[in-house]
C-alpha cells in the first residue's frame, strides 16, 4: 500500500488510474468518512440541514486540515501524472485545469 502511496506521489501512476480512482472515487469516500466523523465525534447536527449540499465552513477545523491535506496529495500526485502522460495533450489540459479549480475551490474551506 504504502508502495501505491509513493508511485501515486510521484507521478508515477498511469493518469486515468490517477484521476478516476484516486482524484474522483477516494475523494469522494474520503469526503463521506469525514462527513460522518463530523456527525459522530463532533457531534455536528447542523449537517443534516444542509442537505443535500455540503457546506464545508460549519466542519470542525480538525476536519478541515485533513480535507485541505488531502486535496493537496490528490492534486500534486494527478498533477505529476499528467506531466509524465504521453498521449493525447487535451487530456493534459483538461485535468490540469480541473486540478487548478480543485485548488481554486479550497477557499470554501477556510470562509
Amino acid at each position: 500500500m504504502s508502495n501505491l502511496i509513493i508511485k501515486f506521489w510521484y507521478g508515477k501512476v498511469p493518469l486515468w488510474k490517477a484521476y478516476w480512482f484516486i482524484g474522483e472515487l477516494f475523494n469522494s469516500l474520503m469526503i463521506l468518512i469525514i462527513y460522518n466523523i463530523e456527525i459522530r465525534f463532533f457531534n455536528n447536527i447542523e449537517l443534516y440541514q444542509q442537505l443535500p449540499f455540503l457546506n464545508f465552513s460549519s466542519y470542525n477545523i480538525l476536519s478541515k486540515v485533513i480535507i485541505f491535506l488531502w486535496t493537496v496529495f490528490i492534486t500534486v500526485g494527478i498533477w505529476r501524472s499528467a506531466e509524465a502522460y504521453k498521449g493525447r495533450v487535451i487530456w493534459i489540459i483538461i485535468t490540469l485545469l480541473l486540478l487548478s479549480y480543485r485548488l481554486f475551490s479550497l477557499r470554501i474551506l477556510f470562509l
